[in-house]
């Protein structure tokens, strides 16, 4: 059975910039510096490269699928692609905003708006391959708590059509776009397929902003964070953790101490328990030879991490979705006028920022 042929285990579907590259683009200057950098001079988010590799990796269990939604113009694709292709990351699907054919066509909110471009492409690359269990990955710079929770509702048909047309004229999306998403709506095969959503937490946002999404939304530091919710979930073995965590203290600039304290602040955030120090213990004897990784390093990393394990689960949160979706782009609405009047306090007020 060649790797096409295989059942599909899991989807991945990432965003790029500040998700999986560190992007700067709040200034002209940023846009400029961004478009001009050479494949190689482009910079991975801590760890992100690493996770997807291991994510990927191939298992005779059935075979993943990863697919990159990204704001980023189409005219960068090439530049991309060779990024990729140093990271040894292999998407199957790779879509690109069409920033010029938006600006030629005078819609200039489309630009900088991205519900009804994210929204449109989740649905469209969910036509292009077999269903499967999908974990999404975006960040705090726009809105993909707020678009990923959205998908994953339609999906599960715990919003209608009918709610859909409303969240995407509140939100102000083009009625051409509107009229696609809701087609594609109408056609999509309707199974409760999104199992978690991370946030890499780029701009320093306080967790707490993302409890209206409810449980599936995990505001994340580093991706350490989100490798040890992936074990605990059996979407990544306990090897491929450890490999990715030697990786970030070998080529990142993290050390055992930083990676426990990661863990630390999810068990306070009741998110993760003693559960992930018991599945390392669990596999730490087939771990004694992995490839790239010191020896003695996941002992060590296992070691710290049970010194800093939580001694008591927190009980669950209760939790009755779907959120409020018309209530949240009100609040973002005020927030974003407030914003205006007071354009210092930006980044600091911005609950998508």
């Amino acid at each position: 059975m060649t790797k096409e042929e295989a059942p599909v285990r899991h989807i991945f579907r990432w965003d790029l910039d500040k998700t999986y590259l560190r992007t700067e683009f709040d200034s002209m200057r940023d846009l400029i510096r961004t478009a001009l950098q050479k494949p190689e001079e482009k910079i991975n988010v801590p760890g992100a490269d690493g996770l997807l590799r291991e994510l990927t990796r191939h298992d005779e269990a059935g075979r993943s699928v990863l697919t990159f939604i990204s704001g980023s113009p189409e005219q960068m694709r090439r530049t991309l692609e060779q990024k990729f292709e140093l990271d040894g990351v292999r998407p199957d699907a790779f879509i690109l905003k069409p920033q010029l054919r938006l600006l030629l066509k005078g819609k200039f909110r489309a630009i900088r708006g991205q519900i009804g471009y994210k929204l449109d492409a989740l649905l469209r690359v969910r036509g292009m391959t077999p269903l499967g269990p999908e974990t999404l990955f975006g960040d705090d710079a726009e809105q993909d708590a707020f678009i990923y929770s959205l998908y994953g509702d339609l999906v599960a048909e715990r919003i209608d059509v009918d709610t859909l047309a409303e969240i995407l004229e509140a939100a102000n999306v083009y009625p051409d776009t509107r009229d696609l998403i809701l087609d594609r709506a109408r056609t999509t095969p309707r199974q409760d397929t999104v199992t978690r959503i991370f946030i890499n937490l780029d701009r320093r946002s306080a967790p707490g902003r993302f409890l209206p999404f409810g449980p599936r939304v995990i505001p994340i530091t580093n991706y350490f964070q989100a490798a040890l919710v992936l074990m605990r979930d059996r979407v990544l073995s306990p090897a491929g953790l450890v490999r990715m965590a030697s990786g970030m203290v070998r080529t990142a600039g993290y050390g055992i101490p930083e990676l426990a304290n990661s863990f630390q602040d999810m068990g306070r955030r009741g998110l993760l328990g003693a559960e992930v120090v018991e599945m390392l213990d669990e596999a730490r004897d087939g771990m004694a030879d992995l490839e790239d990784v010191p020896r003695d390093f996941p002992e060590r990393l296992l070691s710290r991490l049970r010194a800093l394990s939580p001694r008591s689960d927190l009980p669950e949160r209760d939790w009755e979705g779907p959120p409020d979706y018309l209530e949240i782009l009100e609040a973002d609405r005020e927030m974003r006028e407030a914003l205006e009047e007071k354009p210092s306090k930006r980044r600091s007020l911005n609950p998508f920022s």
